[in-house]
């Protein structure tokens, strides 16, 4: 998995600082992996812990997240 590289922000204004500090806690510092696979849904059972996994499946983008052994997905457009 590649890791997006670090930049110094202390010189960008004071809204994007608190954009990009947002957007690290959302993804949780880099901790989440995200899967990638062409298959309409993930081909394995939930796990309990956090999992997420895009599918790229024909004209369809969907995320997959796992919570507490269940899936549930969002559909993208492509743009």
């Amino acid at each position: 998995m590649a890791k997006i590289q670090d930049y110094d922000l202390t010189k960008e204004r004071i809204p994007l600082q608190e954009f990009v500090d947002q957007v690290r806690s959302i993804i949780n510092n880099g901790n989440f992996e995200i899967e990638v696979t062409a298959a309409a849904s993930p081909s394995y059972a939930a796990p309990d812990e956090t999992k997420l996994v895009l599918s790229l499946f024909g004209a369809q983008y969907r995320l997959y997240i796992s919570y507490l052994g269940n899936w549930y997905y969002t559909t993208f457009a492509q743009l």
